[in-house]
């Protein structure tokens, strides 16, 4: 599989991806026009929150990398390990049978350092 966070990312800022519904927890991958990657955990419920985030890269065998060392609240093993199927906008992790499916694409996300200065900045320049 020859792969790369900018295909996944669509042709915006990025394009975030949601694992189906299994648990109390929400998981969602985004990835970015430059190349990186984003976890997040969200809880659902009344108390709905966000729980953790890591940031990531992936090689172009499908293996993310994550930025270590990890905050105390992440779960290593709630993190995929290694992309092993795409069909169409719908990725598979681990050879797990779960989806993971668009829930966004997005033009900026402020809240994780993509202004839309930065972002149309970044894509002049070819970043």
């Amino acid at each position: 599989m020859n792969i790369s966070a900018k295909q996944l990312a669509g042709t915006h800022c990025g394009r975030r991806y949601e694992k189906e519904y299994l648990n109390k927890f929400r998981d969602c991958l985004s990835f970015y026009y430059d190349g990186k990657v984003r976890f997040e955990r969200f809880c659902y419920g009344e108390g709905a929150c966000f729980v953790f985030g890591v940031w990531a890269s992936i090689s172009p065998e499908g293996v993310l990398t994550y930025q270590q060392p990890f905050d105390p609240l992440v779960d290593p093993d709630a993190l995929p390990k290694a992309l092993t199927g795409q069909e169409g906008d719908v990725l598979y992790f681990d050879n797990q049978r779960w989806k993971w499916e668009v829930a966004s694409d997005f033009t900026s996300d402020a809240k994780n350092g993509y202004t839309p200065f930065k972002v149309k900045l970044g894509k002049l320049l070819g970043r």
